[in-house]
């Protein structure tokens, strides 16, 4: 009875949000605006998948963890569109990210992540001469792991589209901080449709089932979608939280034996700033696992509130 009540509030809140963008579009419809949009000093390499990566921060700084994912990033062998909705950035920052990036793009603080992939599908064309491309966003820290094999394990796998977690809530759906879209995905019109509708939406609840959900429902018709660690594996190897199954959020649920049973290479800034796991919880579990990340990198990765 519970949880179909809390379902019956989701329902309702996002109905809600549906009616208040519907009766406001004509007040925010209107496209974000661009504030800059520039070459990085990394050329491009067409035969590497570029990444899209939106990041937002309250007070407008590149945060370490944020260079430390880049950097990593493009160690495994991804071209960077650095894609910021932060209200600037200064010289010395867009100095350090030009180093590790072929774009860089400020845009006005509307529309969240997936309007941020718009922009970049729309302010770098030349994505679909890439290999395959990674929609990325900061609301994880990491990586924790070495992700120098991600391609290859990208690649490797049957399906058209693979993220790192699923999610059974409401349907079925890869979780959007981590989505990589193989060639015959981004070169087709089904790709290209879904992000031609995407809309301002300023509600959270909205933009999840929306958008989150609908990629995977929506791109789910054509094409095949997996994740590398699948609630159900995690599942058939660690203890079930006492909640139903599609209320489980594995990176927010069941984060430890991510970390140190999976070596999942990502935690969620959630865990810290919404849940209130001790930073020295975590920095526990990272010692157990030999992790890459140390705790400057972590500490300072979750300055800021997040609200993804």
């Amino acid at each position: 009875m519970y949880w179909r009540f809390r379902e019956g509030v989701g329902d309702l809140k996002y109905l809600c949000a549906l009616m208040f963008h519907f009766f406001t579009k004509n007040e925010t419809c209107g496209r974000p605006r661009i504030k800059y949009s520039g070459g990085g000093s990394a050329a491009p390499d067409y035969d590497r998948p570029v990444c899209f990566f939106c990041s937002y921060d309250e007070e407008s700084v590149v945060r370490k963890n944020v260079l430390h994912y880049l950097n990593e990033l493009v160690q495994a062998g991804f071209n960077i569109v650095f894609i910021s909705s932060s209200d600037t950035i200064s010289d010395a920052d867009l100095h350090k990210l030009s180093e590790c990036c072929v774009r860089i793009i400020i845009r006005e603080n509307r529309g969240h992540d997936f309007y941020g992939w718009k922009v970049g599908l729309q302010e770098y064309a030349q994505y679909q001469a890439h290999s395959a491309l990674l929609l990325a966003n900061d609301s994880v820290l990491g990586p924790l792991f070495s992700i120098g094999n991600i391609i290859a394990r990208l690649e490797n796998d049957d399906a058209d589209i693979v993220g790192m977690t699923d999610c059974l809530h409401f349907y079925p759906h890869l979780q959007s901080y981590f989505l990589y879209c193989k060639k015959s995905v981004i070169t087709s019109d089904e790709f290209i449709d879904f992000f031609d509708r995407v809309e301002v939406l300023g509600f959270k609840a909205a933009i999840v089932r929306k958008y989150e959900v609908g990629f995977s429902r929506l791109l789910g018709q054509r094409f095949n979608l997996s994740a590398l660690y699948s609630l159900e594996s995690i599942l058939n190897r660690t203890p079930s939280p006492e909640r139903p199954k599609n209320w489980i959020d594995t990176t927010f649920h069941l984060w430890r034996p991510l970390i140190t049973e999976f070596k999942f290479p990502f935690l969620k800034k959630s865990i810290l700033t919404r849940r209130g796991v001790p930073i020295e919880e975590i920095l526990a579990a990272l010692a157990e696992s030999d992790s890459i990340c140390n705790a400057d990198i972590l500490a300072d990765g979750i300055v800021s509130p997040v609200s993804r």
